[in-house]
């Protein structure tokens, strides 16, 4: 499972899915471009892989607990999308996902903190009263 924020028009959020339907590549495949463009079309099709932040805080506060180094990076987001500006950024290692992009598209490989607002940087929160 990989976590991508994501961000469409006013709306910024986090969603937990499988490696294959991040594939931007793949997209088109989840969805009858007929119906409209793939950008609106593939953010409908994800929302069921939405999660809330306070439920990353509170998992992520129980993996500090465990003091997992391993688990601790894995459950950090890994993917930066943003369909507006049809931009990908990957921090993924398994995987070259950002080469693999729809036409008109923005791939890049690298960190993504610097992308993602403070407030929803939930690796960074204090612990939750």
């Amino acid at each position: 499972m990989i976590i991508a924020f994501v961000k469409f028009r006013a709306s910024s959020c986090y969603y937990m899915a499988p490696v294959a339907y991040w594939i931007p590549a793949w997209w088109n495949g989840y969805v009858d471009l007929t119906n409209g463009n793939l950008e609106s079309l593939y953010f409908e099709f994800i929302q069921k892989f939405k999660i809330n932040i306070k439920e990353l805080e509170i998992a992520y506060q129980e993996l500090i607990e465990r003091n997992d180094e391993f688990e601790l990076e894995e459950n950090k987001p890994k993917l930066y999308i943003d369909f507006d500006e049809q931009y990908f950024v990957s921090y993924f290692q398994e995987q070259e996902l950002e080469r693999i992009m729809p036409a008109g598209w923005k791939g890049a490989h690298g960190e993504i903190d610097a992308l993602i607002p403070p407030a929803y940087q939930y690796w960074k929160q204090r612990r939750l009263v």
